[in-house]
This record gives C-alpha cells, sequence and structure tokens, in this order.
C-alpha cells in the first residue's frame, strides 16, 4: 500500500509528468542516462522499489515450488485418516431435533424451504411494522434456520435414495454398452495415481509459466501453488459402437463426466479422504501476492470418436474427437481467497451464458459438428508435430465463371486461392480478362489435419482496387486419407448458394514417411527421399548487442532467397528468445539453403547467416543449433528437423547430395561384451550408422565375447557435423539381430580446411577406446581407429545446368536493369529483382569453389566415392529387394526399400568408397529377403566393372538387365566423385585378398625326435588361431635336412593382418606325432605382386634354435568374400573368381553401353598400381 508521503507526493509527480520538459522517471529513462541526478526517481520512493515495482528491462521470473500438491497434502491426509469399516458404515443422514418432532410431510421438499424464507422475513417485517424489539428477530432466525437446516438435510437423503433407486432398477434395453469394469478399476486405482499425476503436472506447468513471453511484463511470478485432481476419477457413463462401419474404422460414443464429492454431510475424517479437485494460481503484480482459488469443478460431455486403424505398430493411425454439443462445465473460482465471505466469479449474472456461448464460438470450427479434432498416432508416438504430408494440387481451368454485378467497368482477372482453416495456402497466377481462364499450375502445400476442409476460392484481380471474390467452393478432405491420388476433379463455385462456374483440377496426397515396426518386430527405415517438409525453429539469438545493453529485435527466414517467414518482435539484453516454428515444403533437400537475418525494428539488418539444411539438419541431430553470424558477434540457435515425404517430381526424389569426403572406420577389436545367449556365446560384428542410416558392417566372429575384426568400414558424409554411431550386434539365425550396445564416435575434430579453403586429409594412427552403451546400462568397450580423406569439390551435371541457367537469368536481370535505370518501377517489380540478385549471388557462393571437370578427366582418379541413383526398373516378382554388392564386401552396401509391385514406383539412391576403380566389381541381385549375404541364393543376378557403369551411366541413365531363376531390369544413373587421397592402407587394397600358393622347399639343421638321432619330419600349416591345418606336406623318413619341394595353394582374405603358422612335426607309428618346432609368418611380409623367398628359423618347443625353414609365397590378389550361407556354413561365392561376373556383365546393359572390355594383366600382378588424386603420384605396393 501507498505511504502517506507517497499519497501527497502524487499531483507534483503527475504536474511533472503532464510538463514536456520534465525528466522522465527512471523507470523509463535509458541505462544511458541514469546517473543523471535529474533523472531519477521521487525521493519519496526508494530506488530498489522502483526498480523491483515498474521496470522496462526484460522480466526474469525464477520457477516457484508448488505448496502443496496431491489429495494427500491439498487435505491434510495422514495414516491414522485411513476409514475403517465402521466409518464407512457412518449415516450420512444424520437426526436433528426437529426429525423427532414435525410430520414428514411438513419438511424436506423444495417448496418447504422456500416457505420457510417467505415465513420469516414476513415475521421479520411485522415485528418491525409493529415496533417490536430486535430481540424478537433472532428467535425468528434461529427457528427458521433450524427448520431450513432440517429441510435441507432430508431433501439431500431424498437424493441419494433416489440416486441409489436408479442404480437399482433394471433399465430397458438399449444400445449403449456399460464401462462399470472400467469406472470401478479407476475408483481403486486413482487415489494411488493422481499424486504423480497432479506433481507431474505441477512440474511441467510452473517452468513454462515462469518462462512463458506472451505474459505481461508487470506480472513479476505466476506459478501454481496448490493442486490437486481429487480424488473422485472421471467416469464414462456409457459407451455406444456403431456397427456399420469399414473393416479398419471404429466409430464410438462416449458419455464422459467429472463430478466433485458432496461433502456437505460428511464429518472431519471423511472429508479428509474425499478431497475435490483444486487449484490454486497465485501471481505478483507491483510487489503484491494475489491468489485465485478454483475448486470443485465438474463437466458433462459426450464425445464421438473415430479410430482408424492400420496393421504395423501402433496398430491405430488417427483418431478424429468431436464434441456432439457443448459440454456442460461448472466450478468455483474465488479471486483473492478461498474465505467465507469471498464472492464466486460464477455467481456474476449472464456470466455462464456467455461463457457457453463463447465456448461455441471459438470450439465450434474444432470440435463441434461437423468439424473434428484430428490425433496422428504414428506422428505423437515419433515426437515429431506439424504437417503429416505433402498435399499436390494440379490446378487445370476454370469455365463459365459468372463474374456478377460490379458498377466498376474493369477487365476481368481471375485467379483462385486456397485456404486452410482461414489461412491462404496457394493461390494461382491470375488470366488476363477471360471467363474460361486455363492455369495448368500445380502447388505443393503442407496438410496438417484431414479434418479441416480446403476453401477454394475464385477472385477477380483488379488494379488499384481490393480483389473480390466471385465464388467458392468447400472441399471435404477426409476423403484424401483413404485415397490419396483423385483425379479429374471437378466442382461449382458457389455464390449465394448459386452455381458460379466449374473448376477442374487434380489433387494428390503424399504422407510423411517414417520407419515402421513389423510385426515381428523389425523395423522398416524409411527411404532416403530428397523430398519432404523441413521444420524449422528459430529458437534465440545471443550477443547482439554490448554486455548489458537491451536489444529488440526479429528475424526473417529465407528459402532460397525467398522470405517464407517473420518472428515476432523480442528483446532482450544478452538473449532473445522466440521459439517459433516454420515449415516449408521441400522439393530438393541438397540444393535447399536458408538465411536467418537479425533485423531491428527499424528494418535494418544486424547479423545474419545462410546455412544449408543439410547441414542444419545435421547439427540439429548432433546437438550443435549455434551458427555465427555474419556482421557481429552474435550467434543464433536454430534447429530443423527432415520429414521425408515421397513426392512425384522425377528424378530429384532420390536426387543424390555430394560428399565432402570419406571417413573410414577402422574396427579392431571388441572385449568383455555382454552375452544375449542363455546357452553359449554370442556371434558379435559391427556395423556403422550416420544420422542413424545404415552405412556398412564387417563379418560376425563366432562364439566369443572379445572378437577380433580388423576391418574397415568407409563412410561418405557430406558435412562436418554428421552424427557417427559404431554398434556392436548378435547375428539371431531366427528373427531380427539384436544390439549388444553402441556408441556415438564425434569425428568434428577431424575435418580441416587448407589455404585454398579445401578439406585436408586426416590420418588418427593412434588408437581409440568407446564405451558400449545398453538399454541397462555401460557395458563392452570398442578398440578403432579413425581417419578421413577429403574429395575434390567438383560441380555434379546438375550443378553445371543451374550454373547455365543462372548464368542467363543473369543476363537478362542485367538487360532489365539497364530497362528500368530511368523509369519508375513498382515495390513489388523491385522486390522480385532484389529475390533475382539474391538468388544469383548465392549461386556464385556456393559453386565458387568447385572444378568442372569431364568425365575423362574424372577416370583418372582412382579413389573416390561411387554413387548410384536407381530411377526406374521392372521385376519378375513382388515383394522383393534389391541388394548392391561391390568388390570383396559380401553383405550389401546399398538395400533398396521393399518393392510392393513389379515396377519400381520410387527409385533409390545410395554410395560406397572405391578404392580402385580399375579393379571394382559391382554386383546387383535381386531378393526376397533384405538381409541376405553374396552367398545366398538370389532371383537374378549380374556383375559388371564399375568402371563400365561409371563410362555409361554417368552423363545419361541406362538399362542394367538382371538373369537368374528371375529376370529384372534397372535404370540406373551414377556420379563418380573423386577422392584426394595420397595412400590408403594396404588392408583396403585388392592385393589384401587372393589366393596365397605356398611352397615348402626344405629344412635345415632340425632338432632330433627319435632315438637314432634322426626324425621323420614333415610340415603342417594352420592360418591364424584355426586348428584344422589348410595344408600338409608328405613325411621325409630318417633325416634332419629334408626336402619337400611341395606346393599347397589356398585363400587369404586378409593379408595384411593374417598370419601363417607352421608347425614341424616328426611322424611316428604308434604313438602321437611329436613338435619338432614352430614358425610364424605374418603374410604382410609377402610381396603382393612378386614371388617372395623366405629363410624363417624354428623355435623349438623350449624356446630354443630348432633349425631353418626355407619357404616360397606367390600371391595372386583378387576379391574374396568371408560369407557363407547361413544354413550350409560352407562353400564361398568368391571361390568362382571374378571372371564369371565379367562374363555375365559383358551382355546386360542396353541403351549406351558397348562390350565390356576385359582388364589387364594388372589384376593378378605385374604392373604397379597407381593413384592419382590433385597430382600426386602414389606407388602402392
Amino acid at each position: 500500500m501507498a505511504t502517506a508521503a507517497e499519497t501527497k507526493a502524487a499531483p507534483n509527480k503527475l504536474q511533472q509528468e503532464s510538463q514536456p520538459s520534465a525528466k522522465p522517471e527512471d523507470q523509463f529513462t535509458p541505462d544511458g542516462l541514469k546517473n543523471d541526478p535529474e533523472g531519477k526517481t521521487s525521493k519519496t520512493i526508494s530506488e530498489d522499489r522502483a526498480k523491483e515495482n515498474v521496470s522496462n528491462d526484460e522480466v526474469k521470473r525464477e520457477p516457484k515450488e508448488a505448496s502443496y500438491v496431491g489429495w494427500k497434502q491439498i487435505g491434510g491426509w495422514q495414516e491414522s485418516d485411513t476409514l475403517t469399516a465402521e466409518d464407512e458404515m457412518i449415516d450420512l443422514n444424520k437426526e436433528t431435533f426437529l426429525d423427532n418432532v414435525l410430520p414428514d410431510s411438513t419438511y424436506g421438499d423444495w417448496f418447504h424451504s422456500l416457505g420457510v424464507l417467505f415465513v420469516a422475513a414476513f415475521l421479520s417485517f411485522l415485528i418491525g411494522w409493529l415496533g417490536f424489539s430486535l430481540a424478537l428477530v433472532f428467535f425468528v432466525a434461529v427457528a427458521s434456520s433450524l427448520y431450513y437446516r432440517t429441510s435441507a438435510k432430508k431433501f439431500r437423503s431424498i437424493i441419494r435414495d433416489r440416486v441409489q433407486r436408479e442404480l437399482t432398477v433394471q433399465r430397458i434395453e438399449d444400445d449403449y454398452e456399460s464401462m462399470e469394469w472400467l469406472n470401478n478399476f479407476l475408483d481403486k486405482y486413482w487415489p494411488r495415481l493422481e499424486p504423480g499425476v497432479s506433481q507431474m503436472v505441477v512440474q511441467n506447468v510452473n517452468p513454462v509459466l515462469a518462462s512463458n513471453p506472451s505474459i505481461p511484463p508487470f506480472i513479476s511470478a505466476l506459478w501454481i501453488d496448490q493442486f490437486t485432481l481429487g480424488v473422485k476419477p472421471p467416469r464414462i457413463e456409457h459407451v455406444k459402437t456403431y456397427q456399420n462401419t469399414d473393416s479398419d474404422i471404429v466409430v464410438m460414443d462416449w458419455d464422459v463426466a467429472f463430478t466433485p464429492h458432496d461433502l456437505s454431510d460428511m464429518n472431519a475424517k471423511q472429508v479428509r479422504n474425499y478431497v475435490n479437485q483444486k487449484l490454486v494460481i497465485k501471481f505478483v503484480v507491483f510487489g503484491i501476492r494475489i491468489p485465485f482459488y478454483v475448486s470443485n469443478v465438474s463437466f458433462h460431455a459426450k464425445v464421438r470418436i473415430r479410430f482408424k486403424l492400420m496393421t504395423p505398430f501402433p496398430h491405430v493411425d488417427t483418431i478424429n474427437i468431436q464434441l456432439l454439443d457443448v459440454p456442460d462445465i461448472d466450478f468455483i473460482g474465488r479471486p483473492f481467497g478461498d474465505f467465507i465471505f469471498n464472492g464466486e466469479i460464477m455467481n456474476i449474472p449472464l456470466l455462464w451464458p456467455a461463457m457457453k456461448k463463447l465456448v461455441q464460438i471459438y470450439a465450434g470450427p474444432l470440435l463441434l459438428p461437423p468439424f473434428s479434432f484430428q490425433l496422428n498416432v504414428p506422428q505423437l508416438l515419433s515426437g515429431a508435430s506439424g504437417a503429416v504430408g505433402v498435399l499436390k494440387i494440379v490446378i487445370k481451368n476454370a469455365t463459365d465463371i459468372k463474374k456478377g454485378d460490379s458498377f466498376i467497368n474493369q477487365s476481368f482477372n481471375p485467379y483462385v486461392k486456397f485456404e486452410l482453416g482461414g489461412t491462404t495456402i496457394a493461390r494461382t497466377q491470375a488470366c488476363k480478362d477471360t471467363l474460361d481462364p486455363v492455369w495448368n499450375e500445380t502447388k505443393y502445400v503442407l496438410l496438417s489435419s484431414f479434418s479441416e476442409p480446403l476453401a477454394i476460392t475464385a477472385m477477380n484481380e483488379r488494379v488499384n482496387l481490393k480483389d473480390k471474390a466471385v465464388g467458392r467452393v468447400e472441399y471435404n478432405m477426409s476423403s484424401l486419407q483413404h485415397q490419396n491420388h483423385q483425379g479429374g476433379l471437378s466442382c461449382n463455385f458457389l455464390r449465394n448458394f448459386k452455381p458460379a462456374g466449374s473448376f477442374n483440377f487434380d489433387m494428390t496426397f503424399f504422407p510423411v514417411v517414417s520407419p515402421k515396426k513389423m510385426p515381428d518386430g523389425t523395423i522398416e527405415e524409411p527411404p532416403e527421399y530428397n523430398t519432404g517438409v523441413a521444420k524449422i525453429t528459430i529458437e534465440e539469438v545471443e550477443g547482439l548487442g554490448e554486455i548489458g545493453e537491451k536489444v529488440s529485435a526479429y528475424v526473417e527466414l529465407y528459402f532460397n532467397s525467398k522470405l517464407i517467414f517473420t518472428t515476432r518482435q523480442g528483446s532482450g539484453k544478452q538473449v532473445i528468445q522466440w521459439n517459433q516454428e516454420h515449415e516449408n515444403v521441400i522439393t530438393d533437400r541438397r540444393k535447399s539453403r536458408y538465411k536467418m537475418a537479425v533485423k531491428n525494428p527499424k528494418g535494418e539488418t544486424l547479423a545474419f547467416v545462410v546455412q544449408s539444411l543439410n547441414d542444419m539438419v545435421d547439427r540439429t541431430q548432433i546437438g550443435k543449433k549455434q551458427f555465427p553470424m555474419a556482421g557481429g558477434k552474435a550467434q543464433i540457435k536454430v534447429g530443423a528437423i527432415w520429414k521425408p515425404v515421397g513426392l512425384d517430381i522425377g528424378s530429384a526424389t532420390v536426387a543424390y547430395t555430394p560428399p565432402i569426403g570419406v571417413v573410414r572406420v577402422f574396427l579392431n577389436k571388441a572385449e568383455d561384451l555382454k552375452n544375449l545367449e542363455k546357452v553359449g556365446k554370442i556371434d558379435p560384428y559391427a556395423r556403422v550408422l550416420l544420422n542413424e542410416s545404415l552405412k556398412g558392417r564387417i563379418d560376425e566372429k563366432p562364439n566369443t565375447l572379445s572378437p577380433i575384426w580388423n576391418q574397415s568400414i568407409y563412410v561418405a558424409v557430406t558435412s562436418p557435423n554428421q552424427k557417427l554411431t559404431i554398434e556392436v550386434m548378435d547375428v539371431e539365425t531366427v528373427g531380427a539381430d539384436r544390439s549388444v550396445g553402441k556408441l556415438d564416435v564425434r569425428i568434428d575434430d577431424m575435418f580441416h580446411k587448407g589455404e585454398d579453403d579445401r578439406y585436408i586429409e586426416y590420418v588418427d594412427d593412434n588408437p581409440r577406446t568407446g564405451r558400449l552403451v545398453t538399454k541397462k546400462g555401460i557395458k563392452g568397450a570398442v578398440t578403432y581407429y579413425m581417419a578421413f580423406y577429403p574429395c575434390l569439390p567438383i560441380l555434379t551435371l546438375d550443378e553445371m545446368q543451374e550454373i547455365d541457367e543462372a548464368r542467363q537469368k543473369g543476363e537478362v536481370l542485367q538487360k532489365r536493369q539497364e530497362e528500368v535505370k530511368e523509369k519508375t518501377i513498382t515495390p513489388e517489380q523491385q522486390n522480385e529483382m532484389d529475390e533475382e540478385i539474391s538468388w544469383l549471388n548465392d549461386i556464385r557462393g556456393m559453386y565458387s569453389n568447385k572444378m568442372k571437370l569431364e568425365l575423362d578427366e574424372l577416370l583418372q582418379y582412382n579413389a573416390g566415392v561411387f554413387s548410384v541413383s536407381v530411377l526406374d526398373g521392372e521385376l519378375s516378382q513382388i515383394g522383393v529387394f534389391v541388394q548392391t554388392f561391390f568388390d570383396s564386401n559380401g553383405h550389401a552396401k546399398i538395400v533398396s526399400p521393399k518393392i510392393p509391385t513389379r515396377t519400381v514406383q520410387t527409385g533409390w539412391t545410395g554410395d560406397v568408397m572405391i578404392k580402385e576403380l580399375e579393379y571394382s566389381i559391382t554386383t546387383f541381385r535381386v531378393v526376397k529377403n533384405k538381409d541376405s549375404n553374396k552367398a545366398q541364393p538370389c532371383i537374378c543376378e549380374v556383375s559388371i566393372p564399375t568402371i563400365e557403369l561409371v563410362r555409361n551411366c554417368y552423363y545419361k541413365p541406362s538399362i542394367l538387365t538382371l538373369s537368374g531363376e528371375g529376370s529384372a531390369k534397372l535404370m540406373l544413373q551414377v556420379s563418380w566423385f573423386p577422392a584426394a587421397v595420397s595412400k590408403l592402407p594396404q588392408a583396403d587394397l585388392i592385393t589384401n585378398s587372393g589366393d596365397l600358393k605356398v611352397t615348402a622347399k626344405a629344412a635345415e639343421n632340425l632338432i632330433s625326435a627319435d632315438r637314432n638321432g634322426l626324425s621323420d619330419p614333415f610340415l603342417k600349416f594352420f592360418l591364424n588361431d584355426d586348428k584344422r591345418p589348410i595344408f600338409k606336406t608328405k613325411r621325409i623318413n630318417k633325416t634332419l635336412n629334408p626336402t619337400w619341394n611341395e606346393t599347397g595353394t589356398f585363400e587369404i582374405h586378409n593379408r595384411v593382418n593374417d598370419y601363417l603358422r607352421v608347425a614341424v612335426m616328426d611322424w611316428d607309428a604308434g604313438n602321437a606325432d611329436d613338435l619338432i618346432g614352430r614358425v610364424v609368418v605374418p603374410l604382410s611380409k609377402i610381396d603382393p605382386e612378386n614371388p617372395t623367398d623366405l629363410d624363417l628359423p624354428i623355435v623349438s618347443e623350449e624356446g630354443g634354435d630348432g633349425g631353418t625353414l626355407h619357404l616360397s609365397f606367390n600371391f595372386a590378389p583378387r576379391y574374396t568374400s568371408t560369407v557363407r550361407k547361413p544354413e550350409k556354413k560352407v562353400g564361398d561365392l568368391a571361390s568362382k573368381g571374378i571372371g564369371s561376373g565379367f562374363k555375365a556383365g559383358a551382355n546386360v546393359v542396353n541403351g549406351g553401353f558397348g562390350t565390356i572390355g576385359k582388364l589387364g594383366k594388372t589384376m593378378f600382378g605385374g604392373k604397379k598400381n597407381h593413384y592419382v588424386a590433385q597430382g600426386v603420384y602414389n606407388a602402392v605396393v
């Protein structure tokens, strides 16, 4: 409250404010003037109070804790208050003195209560009129109160008896279903559930109330202080299910009620057990704390619910909710406190009818018939919100439009605009002076619900006048949910309910694609579409002004140089928050760019930043949402979510995004893995995911918890901010493979640029170890190595075409600028020119650092990223997958989505790192199981040199033919992005696998193993830790210097990391053979291109000198595979070699392929392999 001094000073203060020359008070004074003594507040008001109560600074409210939450705290319940059986039997109809005196017919009905009020008023008037003492009125009041209390108690007991009677009497049969089983369950479970639910509500709401910027600044604090939903749960009175619906549709009418307990006749102990709803909101205004009490909330509503079912999890696609009538809602609301003499706002005359009418006005277009509120269940479970898909509208033409009467005689220029929820979402161009316009335009718009009708309005564009509507039609969108494509539509524009022209159009709905959980538990990943919906969230800006300086600003969001969204104006000292979202349709993700421009209220740009959509999505996934802005020290925090949608816009749907390089993950080993098997051990393998998308896997190691893999996976990356994950899996012969654990790998520290602003090679020779995270904790570790090899920044064919288009537009724009130099143009024309200039500048900035290389120049580079785009195709079976294998990989690098028809309607794309293009082999296979390896049977397949695919499918698509039990044709287009590598690891080259020919020549100075001083020696050869020998020589009797000259050939899969164990044995006729000595030969010592002779020391069993072994090696490199058929565990598809693949590929390609030539001698040795990257010569041995 104001002091006396403050009250006296108020008139003077008002006089000062009315004078123009008076200094402003402190709360309106800028920061730079607050030190001015003439600008201080009145001497009668303290500085602290003025700053606390009124301030122009941003209000920062601290979240406050609630005082009481849940029915136990609100009611003051303790363990001693638990109701016993005796408490439950206490009669609520307690007798009074008058109950035993008055006849039953003289009290207990509504007119008795009305009569006693009339009699008491009349007697009071009579006592006053006759001039008697006021004391007599006291006796009248006591008598009437006793009578009224007795009558009211009896009236409530009669009501309870009637309710019991209604529950007892058998009702006439109807088509309603009883939900008493659910109500009884809630009655027992709700008292246990309610405290936790109330606590969760308070914990989530109070921080929002504290941080909500829309709350007026003069409210310095706002929070929920007390909250409970009460002991009595909501009830479902009855349910009616409609029978005549489709098999996947369920329609039900629910009668829902929520009523409080009647506490009027309960004692104190019962009241503590029967607590009703209560909400106490407190807010602080100008330092004064004001409470607002809401209690005894009740409502009754009739709701119609429609379920759309589907086969995959969660089995419910959409839920439509509709209120059949305005719900009956009542509550007790008391401002300033819950004391007995406080008023109740619902007693204000006409307030309740007004509230009910407002509910009908504002909720009617959302929930009342014929409208409904739709919930997309899969979208809610995925955590996404916003658009559920994209609506494609093909606007054809209109005929015989009635333009109507107008006193203004102008030409009729019709166009059509489309509205959803009163918001214009698209419009056509205006056709000049015609009643039969032809547009032939296509619009892509976002669709968030099928319950809102699409409003189509025919408009007349008028010069210097407001456009006029000449007709309108509402189109029901719910039919698109069941029939996505609707062609040949025609409807009449209506004006005054009369036809005003015919409109012809087509509509197609493309839903947002999300991962699907199949009935067997597997997850079907969505295709990597290049088209979809981008959801941009502009969260905040930090560091716009100097420290302590308050700045007001808003953000303009540009998409490909066009303004699409503007935030509200915000203010703050260090941080300005908006948290506003915007969605737009993306028809080419790889070319999508966003510009965020921060402007002050005058429209001046304070800072800006331009980012590609791909980079924004990647940074959001790894939590790096801050972007440094040009033009200042500010940083903007922006989130981006990608929702793929398969739009029918041709090859752009599956367009490939060029990589900046490849990340090599060398998986060395794992230790102490979690054993998921009840019997035996797991069969672990590792795989690498990029942004949760599988990019490659290695071979499994059987029956071990500490596998040693020594295999590498190359992953093409498009930005430094992508999320890379290593996951260890357990092979399952029945069902999907199980996850043993995963770890996220940080890769942003591997990307560095040189002086030419291009990425440079990074190789980390130090091992990294990461702990595996499981659903139940941390268990196991993986050791791995990392490297990054950049790709040359080259222009793709689409980018070359875009540059040519920009050059042509630039020439036209230059001519237009010269023509309008001396002319006055409209603001719309100027904005259009500014947008074109901005677009041209963006194109120059994006492609200025890229090189233009022709195909012959690209083929000079032997290592790079090879991308494959399948655009079309024909298959002999339905429900199959197309796999793509490369080189020695036994598991597919690229797998198509499941193809439900015999025609490939939606293509796919993928990439792989090719280490040696001159040797590389690509294999396409059609299979029924997407996880099939290369050794398992397929429907049809073909193998072809990768270099031939580049030569024949680079400039234009070509058709590839697959043969086998069935047949298939695929239309392909490929790209080649050379890698700027100095040297690739030997373990990743073709010289790491092949056929090893070992010649056991002789041995010298062996140890004697027999009594005669000699031995009967022979050799056993083992690969790595295998227990079975892969090659064994014959024995030479009675000698210490044997000569064998025997040759064995066997397959090697990992020459660099494998080793050969040689056991020198002595043959015994009657006993087991004796070990003379051992030799270990690392196969990395073998020259893969030339014969190698080695003289190896033999180590005896005691560790001493056991002689010398002479071996000769000859290695023939070729691609091999370690995968086997799961059912047989034997055989290797690679044993057939690669020659058969060449023969099969000789005549499989049409439309641009010639005869496939055979590779030269370099395949199996002879000439050395050369790598050329940016002029760097690299000889690889």
